[in-house]
């Protein structure tokens, strides 16, 4: 391992058995090598430290702690990071080759930007198919993000258009401290923090990473997102020191998110628990489906980097 890497890369990991080794792979098939990869097991049960122990690459560097969450966790691994980025991985999540490079570029691009944002590839985790939308398509990236700050602040607090899997300058991450601990959506916060601190964002203008859309993931919990999103905002509006515009929209979010709780809690009194009205799917309906959601072949780059996922 260098004496100074250049990259930090930091994974929280739970119960990540199953999904982790391919997770480290990507990490490892870069084609910048000048990085260190944190990954802190979180009180897993599973053979999450038999996969760390399998790792023999001096750049990995397993840690272990009673779970605390993942906002604990990845505050564990930046507290040890030495490099000038700190890059952000989900323990299921997956990184094309170039990630890191292009990262890097984007922000040596542009040094007044305090963080580099990317957007990731939607695989089914269930089909091995992946959809026509990428995972971020309905929060609409800003390819150009606003170079005013306030501008920034502005649209973000619109909408989170940052993906996960964000590349931060670690002196940035140091000033405006870590991940706080909420219901969900700390990246969220973190990025919001970021751009109030007046830092700019950069678009590395490519898909670098694939999210696996899985059975239980919390995408499709949307009740749990919009408390989460509820509770960014409320906290927002309580700790952060907003101008007007900014504050308006905060308040406003806020109240069209409360309302749609109140919608969807209202309605979940008339259905019956755990019946399904919906007509069940008929072979005609679902490939029209299909056709609409996936792509008929993977991307080439994500079918060349990852062929032990047996896309379709």
């Amino acid at each position: 391992m260098p004496d100074r890497p250049t990259f930090s890369i930091v994974v929280a990991a739970h119960d990540a058995e199953r999904t982790l080794p391919a997770t480290i792979r990507s990490v490892l098939a870069q084609t910048r090598d000048d990085f260190e990869l944190f990954v802190v097991d979180d009180g897993s049960t599973d053979g999450t430290p038999h996969v760390l122990a399998a790792v023999e690459d001096e750049r990995v560097v397993a840690l272990r702690q009673e779970n605390l969450g993942p906002a604990a966790a990845r505050n564990a691994g930046i507290e040890l990071a030495s490099g000038e980025y700190v890059s952000i991985l989900d323990s299921d999540d997956l990184w094309l080759p170039k990630y890191l490079e292009t990262m890097a570029h984007a922000l040596e691009s542009d040094p007044g930007a305090g963080l580099a944002y990317t957007d990731a590839w939607r695989l089914d985790d269930s089909t091995r198919r992946i959809h026509r939308r990428t995972i971020m398509f309905q929060q609409r990236p800003p390819r150009r993000p606003p170079r005013d700050p306030e501008a920034l602040l502005v649209e973000l607090l619109e909408r989170n258009f940052v993906y996960t899997s964000a590349t931060v300058r670690r002196t940035l991450l140091r000033e405006v401290g870590g991940f706080q601990t909420l219901t969900r959506s700390e990246d969220y916060e973190l990025w919001l923090r970021i751009a109030a601190s007046g830092r700019r964002f950069v678009n590395s203008g490519c898909v670098l990473a694939v999210y696996r859309d899985r059975p239980g993931s919390r995408i499709h919990d949307r009740m749990a997102m919009l408390e989460g999103q509820l509770e960014i905002y409320q906290h927002v509006l309580q700790t952060y020191a907003l101008t007007g515009p900014a504050r308006e929209v905060a308040a406003r979010r806020a109240g069209e998110i409360a309302r749609q709780l109140d919608a969807r809690r209202a309605a979940s009194v008339d259905v019956d628990d755990g019946e399904d009205r919906r007509r069940p799917p008929v072979p005609v309906r679902r490939v029209a489906r299909d056709v609409r959601l996936y792509r008929r072949r993977p991307p080439r780059a994500v079918a060349a980097a990852f062929p032990d996922l047996r896309l379709v």
